[in-house]
């Protein structure tokens, strides 16, 4: 089993984790990979591509509003990416049977949460940066026009960080998903 053997750290797959090292005939693994390929990465790199576009080639302009609205949403997403990618490397630094962040059944061992501030990083930054976009979508629909390309990538972001922050959140919800309880 291909989960089983990268040993995901909980936080990018509570599901996958709780079923590590359990044998399923149902489709429990399968949702948990689209889970993590579809509706994690490729929602977060979707999200991290439209808002560098934004900032690049929308909202270039130094010093206005929109400019610094976009950076302070841009580093508001770069803060969770770097907090998960963090401990992430943390957790494969480890020795494959101790590693923390991912349960192991066989070994009677449950996955250690990830600390109060890493979590707080995560989500407030999740936060922020739907915030932000979500100002600029209210200051600037009347200036970009109902036709413009960036008010209709700045709505779609909108709507991509509101589902992607619900993903990500629901990950940290190890306990559902650990000691064989999956949901």
């Amino acid at each position: 089993m291909l989960g089983d053997s990268l040993d995901l750290p909980y936080f990018l797959s509570a599901q996958l984790d709780g079923i590590r090292g359990i044998e399923s005939h149902d489709t429990t693994r399968l949702e948990g990979w689209i889970g993590l390929v579809v509706f994690n990465v490729a929602v977060w790199l979707t999200i991290v591509v439209l808002d560098i576009h934004l900032l690049a080639y929308e909202f270039n302009t130094v010093n206005t509003t929109v400019h610094m609205l976009q950076t302070a949403a841009l580093v508001s997403v770069a803060i969770p990416a770097a907090t998960l990618l963090t401990f992430t490397a943390l957790h494969y630094s480890a020795k494959k049977n101790q590693r923390p962040f991912s349960s192991d059944h066989s070994l009677n061992k449950d996955a250690r949460t990830l600390p109060p501030f890493a979590t707080a990083l995560i989500s407030g930054g999740l936060r922020a940066t739907l915030g932000f976009t979500c100002v600029i979508l209210l200051l600037n629909s009347e200036t970009l026009g109902p036709e413009s390309v960036s008010l209709k990538i700045v709505i779609a972001q909108v709507c991509l960080k509101t589902f992607g922050s619900a993903m990500a959140l629901a990950n940290q919800r190890l306990q559902m998903f650990s000691n064989n309880k999956v949901m």
